[in-house]
């Protein structure tokens, strides 16, 4: 790759690290604003899942968008959706603002998943650099991740809880900066037709792999939301969001590591890690313990971020070929956000309803079981 193509690349790069942050950026204060509008668990569950909900109903649109539009206005508009989502932060810090924020992100995610990745692929030039620049776009998205609510855990320690804290400026700073450097890489429009639809699709043999998302994202959506609820309530704000930065750190590490495996076995992996971490991190939780929230949350984004999400993902990719490929990861991301939605909203106002220890023991048992039917599945297939 040339100078400028490695400038190129490294641009997109940014752009979907600084898209990508905002996303876990004001997680640490989420049971704030949750306590500041008495919103408790269910209410916090509620405006978080804005996101998964963004992401499902407009994934089928804003999937082949940048094959339509082009790599460029997708990226532009992600950037400007990703800056408001932490502008609306800023100005109306509260519970129905972190809602907007969701959507905002949603639609960041939405318009630059895939189009990004591919965009810099176009641009490296030649299957080997190619590979190399999709390998960056991974880890700046599994970077960004994890950055994001370390950075504002970090700052909130260090320079006390005055809201907003300086990484939502650094963060708008940053998304405006890149604005007018992404506008003058170059682009090209796709000359054959595409259609304005992307309707997911589901290849024979991936059901069991792609429902092993719905457990992981479920759990992470948990532990997003009512487990910094629970531990919020009993006098320790900070141990819930340290626990979740741990999950997605652990997550983005393993993710790099585990890409040669087969699909199956990843998955096979992945479930009863998982079922493991959430034991831990659930009980971690309900007796304010670090070690096991650490260990949990390890376990968790090991099981989720890792084994589960790049199993689905592989299997999808193996079992579809062509223009279906793209069709069968859409099938994986629905699956996975409706986890990351309905199971947390449903936790969180059972938390309200009925205490942290039965509400986070009821969802334990609910996914481990489906965890257990989903394994004897993947176990027949295997045959």
């Amino acid at each position: 790759m040339t100078l400028s193509t490695h400038r190129g690349v490294a641009v997109i790069g940014a752009a979907v690290f600084v898209i990508g942050v905002s996303t876990t950026l004001p997680m640490p204060l989420f049971t704030t604003y949750a306590a500041r509008d008495g919103g408790g668990a269910g209410g916090l569950a509620l405006a978080f899942i804005a996101y998964a909900t963004t992401l499902i109903v407009t994934a089928p649109l804003l999937g082949g968008l940048s094959d339509r539009l082009g790599r460029r206005p997708c990226v532009l508009a992600a950037l400007i959706f990703a800056g408001l989502a932490t502008t609306a932060l800023v100005v109306a810090p509260s519970l129905p603002a972190l809602a907007v924020a969701r959507v905002f992100q949603g639609l960041a995610i939405g318009l630059v998943a895939g189009g990004a990745t591919a965009w810099a692929a176009d641009l490296a030039g030649g299957p080997e650099a190619g590979r190399n620049a999709a390998r960056l776009m991974a880890l700046a998205t599994a970077g960004s991740f994890a950055t994001g609510g370390l950075a504002t855990l970090s700052a909130l320690w260090l320079l006390g809880d005055a809201e907003p804290p300086v990484t939502f400026w650094l963060h708008i700073a940053a998304a405006a900066l890149l604005v007018p450097i992404v506008a003058t890489l170059p682009d090209h429009r796709p000359t054959t037709r595409v259609a304005w639809l992307r309707v997911p699709a589901f290849p024979r043999g991936t059901v069991a792999s792609s429902f092993a998302m719905f457990v992981a994202w479920s759990v992470t959506g948990v532990a997003l939301t009512s487990v910094p609820s629970a531990l919020a309530a009993a006098g320790y704000p900070r141990l819930g969001p340290l626990a979740v930065c741990f999950m997605i750190l652990s997550g983005a590490s393993v993710q790099q590591v585990i890409g040669r495996l087969p699909a199956r076995r990843m998955s096979l992996v992945g479930l009863p890690v998982l079922v493991l971490g959430a034991a831990l991190l659930l009980a971690g939780t309900l007796g304010a313990s670090l070690p096991l929230l650490l260990a949990g949350g390890a376990l968790v984004g090991t099981a989720a971020y890792g084994f589960l999400f790049v199993g689905a993902l592989a299997a999808a990719s193996e079992a579809a070929s062509g223009d279906d490929r793209a069709r069968a990861a859409a099938g994986v991301f629905l699956v996975a956000h409706a986890g990351f939605g309905g199971p947390p909203l449903l936790t969180g106002l059972a938390v309200d309803a009925f205490g942290a220890p039965a509400a986070l023991g009821g969802f334990w048992v609910g996914a481990a079981a489906l965890s257990a039917v989903l394994g004897v599945l993947l176990l027949r297939r295997a045959r």
